[in-house]
């Protein structure tokens, strides 16, 4: 495509080039890229080629006597050898920013935010500045304009390289931030109940010696009581719905024990009856931490909204460890009033239950999996009880 759009328009090719990379991208990835990174991967495509075929280029004027060899050099150079060599150079260019293109592909949010929206407009900017090129005439003009165009390309890179991995840093201090302050709540909570535990058994231990005098007395009357006024309040206090937070110390992972800590918590607080069972230790969640309790908190969340408008609200989580296979089953079963046809909804592209400037439901979580071959998401849905499993192999 290249090279016959350059052959019958010039340098005014790479408008087509990048329509037509938009173009492709956008009728096969809308569904898993917006159009900001689909520009961006069209610009970078056409502009990365150019910028390093003028530095190559340049080199070969400088560094071989190009104008003392023969037509036939000067030409496999130009088209074979000069290739080679953008290729090579591609490759290491892509490894090094690999790991940036990862965070920007994985986060809407910066595709969005007004830092991509620049970068893009830099990248139409330098494409324009490349396209008047061939308008000057003075060679030395050209020539200087040309590698002021490949700088600005590889600055734009370094720019892009650099912004990413700020805002990576950002994210990845507030998650910890986050983390540290739901820990710190899930202790708080666990020494409360210890607490309340232990001045349980204080008073239990009294009320034993009363009750045993009691009934060495025969006194009926006081024994009446000590039952109705302690006793019979007891279950109420040893089957509170906090202590399920014990449960939670059987996780070694301390990113999912504090998002597990702080929904529960957040569920309780809102007279949501909240259940988890987990009978192994949980070591492992086998793919990316960041982006498990990503998934875990769209689910989480989803949960809650759909259980705290019904008459029965309740939330059951129950994580299934198979050391054996290596799988991991993350259960979360929630009562709810959606119909099936609208909870699938749900999985659609900018489909949320939580308004606008909200979450994007379940297709966000789609968007996570893709990249996990050995991961994946189940969803039932009866007698009025919605249940997500996310399956995780490793």
């Amino acid at each position: 495509m290249t090279t016959l759009t350059a052959y019958i328009l010039g340098t005014f090719g790479h408008i087509v080039q990048v329509v037509l990379l938009i173009t492709l991208g956008f009728k096969f990835n809308r569904r898993t890229q917006s159009i900001h990174l689909i520009y961006f991967y069209g610009l970078y495509a056409v502009l990365s080629v150019s910028a390093f075929g003028t530095i190559i280029q340049s080199l070969g004027t400088i560094f071989l006597p190009i104008r003392f060899l023969s037509y036939n050099t000067t030409t496999m150079y130009e088209t074979i050898l000069s290739p080679v060599i953008i290729g090579i150079l591609q490759y290491f260019i892509i490894k090094l920013i690999s790991p940036n293109l990862t965070i920007i592909r994985k986060n809407q949010y910066f595709q969005k935010s007004n830092r991509f929206k620049f970068v893009n407009l830099l990248l139409s900017l330098s494409l324009l500045s490349y396209l008047l090129i061939p308008l000057f005439k003075n060679n030395e003009y050209k020539a200087t304009v040309n590698i002021f165009f490949a700088i600005s390309v590889v600055s734009l890179l370094i720019y892009l390289k650099n912004t990413t991995q700020n805002y990576f840093n950002l994210q990845l201090a507030e998650q910890r931030q986050q983390q540290l302050n739901n820990l710190t709540n899930y202790t708080t909570e666990i020494e409360t109940l210890y607490n309340n535990i232990n001045g349980f058994r204080h008073d239990y231990i009294n009320l034993i010696i009363s009750l045993e005098t009691s009934i060495h007395n025969g006194d009926i009357k006081q024994i009446r009581e000590i039952y109705n006024n302690v006793l019979q309040k007891s279950p109420n206090i040893l089957n509170h719905d906090h202590h399920s937070l014990g449960v939670l110390s059987k996780i070694m992972i301390p990113a999912i024990k504090s998002l597990l800590s702080h929904k529960i918590i957040y569920a309780l607080e809102k007279g949501i009856r909240t259940e988890i069972e987990i009978e192994q230790q949980w070591t492992s969640c086998h793919m990316d931490t960041l982006d498990y309790i990503r998934i875990l908190g769209i689910l989480l969340d989803n949960a809650i909204e759909a259980s705290e408008n019904t008459a029965n609200a309740f939330i059951h989580i129950a994580v299934i460890i198979d050391p054996v296979q290596k799988e991991n089953r993350f259960i979360i079963e929630n009562a709810t009033t959606e119909e099936t046809s609208s909870i699938h909804q749900l999985f659609k592209h900018g489909v949320t239950t939580k308004g606008n400037d909200h979450g994007t439901g379940l297709h966000s979580v789609q968007q996570i999996l893709i990249d996990y071959e050995q991961a994946h998401l189940e969803t039932a849905h009866a007698n009025q009880k919605f249940s997500q499993t996310l399956v995780t192999q490793g």
